[in-house]
C-alpha cells in the first residue's frame, strides 16, 4: 500500500501566500530600483565631466582658496545665459554673448547683458581663468570692466564660466572695422585726433591703476593684453563715448599666441629664450605704444603679414617697423617712440612726475587743435607668397 505524501490543501495555500508578491509590491520594488539606478548614473556622470583626478590633485588646495575668495560672486548655472554668438577667443577659452538673471520674481525683465567666458577643458586653462576672475574681483576702476558673476559649476564640475561686464558699443576694433574701414570716404564720420587722445587717456588711466596695485608676490600688477579688440566702448560715437579695458589676464604665453598678438609683443618677450618669460610693467608700455599706433591709423594691423622673424628684424629699425601716420603731430609721435624704446627708457603709467604717460596724454589733449583729423591707413605688405594669396599689397 503506497502512502500519499501530498500535503493537505490548507498547507499548500499557506506556503504559496508566503512567497507570493502582489502586483502593487512589484511596482514599488521596481520603481525603487529604477530610482537608485538613475541616482547612481547621475552621480557617475558628474564625475565623468571632471578632469582626471591626477590632473586636478596639484590644484586642489588652490581651488579651495579660489572658491572661498570668490564666494560672493558664485551663482547657480541657471542664472547665466549663453547665446550662440561667439564674441571672440582668448588663451584661456571662448567668449560668448550672454546675460545674468538676478534672483527676483521678474528675473527675465531684469536681464543684464554680459560677456560670458568659458574655459577650455584643460586644467591649466581653467585655473588661469579663475585666477583672472579673482584679480578682476579685487580691482575697481571706471575704465576697467567688472566681474559680475562666477558659475557654481566652476568648482562642482571644474568647467569655469564667468560673466563679465559688456558695453553696448562693442569693441574699439569692431568700430574701426565696420564704422571706418569698410565705409566709403563719403560715408565715414570724421574722427578728430582730440577725441582719439581722450580714448587713449582713459586706457592709460586704467593701466595706471593696475600698475599701482600689487599681486600676491608683492610685484606690480600688469595687464598683458592691450589691443583695440580688448577695449570696449559705451557707444559708437567717439566724441562722447567712454571706454573700458577688458580681458584682464596673465603675461603673454610665449609662442602659444597667434601672430596678430605676437605683433604687440616687446622684443624682450618675443626674443626671450624662455618659453614663458616674465611680464613686467615696461612690457605693458610697449604694448600701449603699439596700441596708440593702431588707434592713430584707425585700425591698421601692426606688422601686417609679417612672420615672427620679420617682426624681430623690424625691432632694429628706428620706427620699430611701425611708420608714422601722415597726420600725426610730432609731439604725439614722440610719445609713441618713447613707448617703443628700450625697457629702461620707457615712460611709466604709475608715475608722479609730469613725464608719465597719463600726464603727457592729458597735456596733448589740451594743446592739440580740434582741426586735426585722423584718416584710415590701409594695411601695406610686401609679402608675395602663395600661402597668403598675396596679389595686392594694400588692404583695408
Amino acid at each position: 500500500m503506497e502512502l500519499d505524501h501530498t500535503p493537505p490543501p490548507s498547507v499548500l495555500n499557506d506556503n504559496c501566500s508566503a512567497s507570493y508578491m502582489t502586483p502593487y509590491a512589484t511596482v514599488i520594488a521596481m520603481s525603487g530600483l529604477y530610482l537608485l539606478a538613475i541616482f547612481y548614473f547621475c552621480k557617475k556622470s558628474k564625475k565623468m565631466c571632471q578632469p582626471m583626478s591626477d590632473s586636478i590633485y596639484p590644484y586642489q588646495k588652490r581651488l579651495t582658496q579660489l572658491e572661498r575668495e570668490l564666494k560672493n560672486y558664485l551663482i547657480d548655472e541657471e542664472s547665466i545665459e549663453v547665446d550662440d554668438f561667439q564674441i571672440g577667443q582668448t588663451a584661456d577659452g571662448f567668449i560668448f554673448r550672454g546675460g545674468v538673471f538676478p534672483k527676483t520674481r521678474n528675473r527675465f525683465n531684469a536681464k543684464v547683458t554680459t560677456a560670458v567666458k568659458i574655459s577650455f577643458p584643460i586644467v591649466s586653462k581653467s585655473i588661469s581663468l579663475l585666477e583672472d576672475a579673482l584679480r578682476l574681483s579685487k580691482l575697481d576702476h571706471p575704465n576697467l570692466i567688472r566681474l559680475l558673476a562666477v558659475s557654481q559649476l566652476s568648482f562642482t564640475v571644474f568647467r569655469p564660466m564667468i560673466a563679465l561686464e559688456w558695453l553696448p558699443g562693442g569693441t574699439l576694433a569692431d568700430y574701426f572695422q565696420f564704422k571706418v574701414r569698410e565705409k566709403d570716404d563719403s560715408e565715414r564720420s570724421p574722427i578728430q585726433l582730440k577725441d582719439m587722445l581722450s580714448i587713449l587717456y582713459q586706457v592709460s588711466q586704467a593701466l595706471k591703476y593696475i600698475h599701482s596695485q600689487l599681486d600676491e608676490f608683492g610685484q606690480e600688477l600688469t595687464h598683458g593684453r592691450i589691443f583695440t579688440r580688448n577695449v570696449l566702448v559705451t557707444e559708437p560715437d567717439l566724441r562722447k563715448c567712454e571706454v573700458k579695458l577688458g580681458d584682464f589676464g596673465d603675461a603673454p604665453m610665449g609662442l602659444e599666441y597667434s601672430t596678430p598678438i605676437i605683433a604687440y609683443m616687446p622684443p624682450e618677450i618675443l626674443c626671450c629664450a624662455e618659453r614663458i618669460p616674465p611680464h613686467r610693467p615696461e612690457n605693458d608700455v610697449w604694448m600701449f605704444g603699439v596700441f596708440i599706433w593702431e588707434c592713430l591709423t584707425l585700425g591698421a594691423q601692426p606688422h601686417f603679414r609679417k612672420s615672427v622673424e620679420e617682426i624681430k628684424k623690424s625691432f632694429r629699425l628706428p620706427d620699430r617697423g611701425l611708420s608714422c601716420p601722415p597726420t600725426c603731430p610730432l609731439d604725439v609721435w614722440t610719445l609713441v617712440s618713447d613707448c617703443l624704446s628700450e625697457p629702461h627708457m620707457r615712460p611709466r603709467f604709475a608715475s608722479t612726475t609730469n613725464a608719465s604717460i597719463t600726464s603727457r596724454l592729458s597735456e596733448l589733449h589740451h594743446i592739440v587743435s580740434p582741426a586735426l583729423f585722423l584718416y584710415a591707413i590701409p594695411n601695406q605688405s610686401v609679402c608675395t607668397c602663395i600661402e597668403h594669396h598675396c596679389q595686392s599689397v594694400i588692404h583695408y
